[in-house]
């Protein structure tokens, strides 16, 4: 009967969620050109590509969308990002049953409504990726080597249509799996021949990838919306300078408080934190349907460091991942729930979870009744 309420009020979070979303995806464009005026820019860029005829070697994300924008009316636009929506936010809320953790999760869900789900940009045909790796990663009845590869699959076919970096989010989110299938002795020797291996691929790839951000932003800083834009620290050059402009981007675009940050970058630093805990709480799982999801939202926030042009663009982007902490919070919410139980029974809780601690705790999260 506690179980049953448990998954009426997670049904009433769901349809209460979804109700909210539908109106929100019509008013969309109003509303966020009030709250944040810069995020309306990609679709309306998407809007007027749509009306221009772009040739081949032209063709890159931005002129996919406008391809598909140009041969879908309003309606068909507006039942796929509503589609599209309710799926992110169903899936996000199904595995959840204490109040605490639907709080949670919707707290986690604000960027995304705010800067992605109900705008017809890229990231919208970021959302069936990541809405159909997650289901791939967290099902019990495919073998470890199909789930791999069906995952990547998925990636690859958005990276050869959108965006080419998704490969490289791939490749990080291999390495990533490794490190934790294998023992320290092994995660030692991995570690320490990384920086060997990097230095083998061509100087070119790093001038390209650290140059997005100078270009992007170069006719950028100091206009209106764009406070949080800066410039990579060192001139670009190869494999010398990565080191230095990655380290630079994450303490700006992770750290932006210590920047001297206002009110949007306290809570841009906020929402990270959450990710960031929940992101390390599902590695440190055993079980490979929480931990597995977790890495690759790790391998995304790895690779937008590299190159993500401002506060903004980076919080939108690594929000799109956000189903891949789905799993680390059902995990949290069945410790929370063998906590209130073992509190009835009279048990110790602290005993209790002492023995199902982080990197046991996939075995609670992943239950058949969990995920």
């Amino acid at each position: 009967m506690v179980e049953g309420s448990a998954k009426g009020l997670r049904n009433l979070a769901i349809i209460l969620t979804g109700l909210a979303f539908i109106p929100f995806v019509f008013l969309a464009r109003t509303a966020l050109a009030a709250i944040l005026p810069s995020q309306g820019n990609d679709a309306e860029t998407i809007a007027k590509m749509s009306s221009v005829t772009t040739s081949a070697e032209a063709f890159d994300g931005y002129a996919a969308v406008s391809l598909i924008y140009a041969h879908t009316n309003e309606t068909m636009r507006f039942a796929i990002l509503i589609v599209l929506g309710l799926t992110t936010i169903g899936l996000l809320l199904w595995w959840l049953r204490l109040p605490r953790t639907l709080i949670l999760a919707l707290i986690c869900l604000v960027p995304a409504w705010l800067l992605y789900l109900p705008l017809f940009t890229k990231d919208t045909f970021v959302a069936p990726v990541v809405i159909g790796s997650t289901l791939i990663l967290t099902n019990s009845w495919l073998n470890s080597i199909l789930r791999i590869f069906l995952t990547c699959a998925l990636y690859i076919i958005y990276a050869f249509v959108f965006r080419q970096y998704f490969i490289i989010i791939m490749a990080v989110w291999i390495g990533i799996l490794v490190l934790l299938k294998a023992d320290w002795r092994w995660r030692v020797v991995l570690l320490i021949s990384a920086p060997l291996i990097a230095m083998l691929l061509p100087d070119s790839l790093y001038e390209t990838l650290q140059m997005q951000r100078d270009i992007v932003n170069y006719s950028r800083l100091g206009g209106e919306g764009n406070r949080t834009a800066f410039l990579n620290l060192v001139h670009p050059d190869g494999m010398r300078t990565f080191p230095i402009n990655y380290l630079y981007a994450i303490w700006r675009l992770n750290l932006p408080i210590l920047a001297g940050g206002g009110a949007k970058e306290f809570y841009l630093f906020v929402m990270l934190c959450l990710y960031v805990i929940l992101m390390i709480s599902g590695l440190c799982s055993r079980n490979p349907r929480v931990s597995w999801p977790a890495a690759l939202f790790c391998a995304h926030m790895a690779v937008l460091n590299i190159f993500e042009p401002d506060l903004g663009s980076y919080l939108r982007h690594l929000s799109t991942g956000l189903l891949f902490l789905a799993p680390s919070l059902a995990m949290r919410d069945r410790l929370w729930q063998e906590s209130l139980r073992s509190t009835r029974r009279g048990i110790n809780p602290s005993k209790r979870l002492l023995s199902e601690h982080m990197p046991r705790a996939g075995r609670v999260a992943t239950a058949d009744a969990a995920l």
